[in-house]
């Protein structure tokens, strides 16, 4: 008989989250464990959120010079920098302005202004000088959509191993991280095209999965993945997935693979992946090893 997990899901970031445990658990402790996974998801969002206009992402985009920043912020921006070297220029945090004119707002109105803002260039705009300070060197709205969901089920995944946690899996909307304990689950590859279908599975013993597909927040002739250069969407690829070590690496690198050639991401990072493209055609790394339908 297979053991169904204790699970428990929420709002947070404007999508639902999902952390399921098969530890043999008591209701109090794991009550104990949902209040503090709430409590940190909300100073996350209330935090690193540029649609909340008390969030310190919000209070950054009025700032110029060297300011103080939680560490979590400049590890973030640590990895968007290689990213943004590795895409050319075409993955970046700095889209925050630009979405937003776009009509991906704090309204969320969904109507393009006449006038969108040009998108900086990472390098000339902000620098990183240590842990825990950068310095703004032009006005920007920092947007970590690319890979600010992932980071958040590492932090989770992080929290629950410190508190002795065997088996789990935290699901923030698609981007997943499982601590599997030796035991391996399937998840599905969403069909980008139909929601309630999946076009392949992979089974996975520990480590985690993201994708990023175009039929999610879409508006107008966008959806999320922006290129900063021309401020259009991709429309070659339909849908992406990333196995990696870490949730933020591979829901970045889910982003990149829209605008980078998998083996130029391949030499500098550790990850498998699959594309879905335009025609339906797939292509994936050796190690993607799903079964496809």
């Amino acid at each position: 008989m297979v053991k169904s997990p204790q699970s428990f899901g929420y709002q947070s970031m404007g999508t639902t989250w999902k952390v399921s445990i098969w530890d043999d658990l008591e209701s109090s402790v794991l009550a104990d464990l949902e209040r503090s996974i709430l409590a940190r998801s909300k100073a996350f969002d209330q935090t690193y959120s540029r649609f909340i206009k008390s969030s310190l992402i919000c209070s950054l985009s009025e700032k110029r010079g060297i300011v103080a920043v939680p560490k979590d912020l400049v590890t973030m921006l640590r990895l968007y920098e290689k990213f943004f070297d590795y895409t050319d220029g075409k993955v970046t945090p700095l889209v925050g302005f630009a979405l937003s004119d776009l009509g991906y707002d704090s309204e969320y109105s969904l109507k393009p202004k006449s006038v969108i803002r040009p998108v900086p260039n990472f390098h000339q705009a902000l620098r990183i000088v240590d842990d825990t300070h950068i310095e703004l060197l032009d006005s920007v709205l920092i947007d970590l959509g690319a890979l600010g969901k992932g980071y958040f089920v590492d932090v989770l995944s992080s929290f629950l191993k410190s508190r002795g946690i065997r088996r789990f899996l935290v699901d923030g909307s698609g981007d997943i991280y499982y601590h599997g304990g030796g035991v391996a689950i399937r998840a599905g590859l969403e069909d980008p095209g139909d929601a309630t279908k999946a076009i392949g599975v992979v089974e996975m013993k520990e480590g985690s999965m993201c994708a990023s597909g175009i039929n999610r927040r879409k508006w107008d002739k966008y959806h999320h993945v922006l290129d900063p250069t021309s401020l259009t969407s991709p429309s070659d690829i339909l849908a992406v997935w990333v196995l990696a070590e870490k949730a933020a690496l591979a829901d970045g690198l889910a982003t990149c693979l829209f605008f980078a050639e998998p083996e130029r991401l391949q030499k500098n990072f550790t990850f498998e992946y699959c594309i879905l493209n335009h025609e339906r055609k797939v292509k994936r790394s050796k190690g993607f090893n799903a079964e496809l339908f």
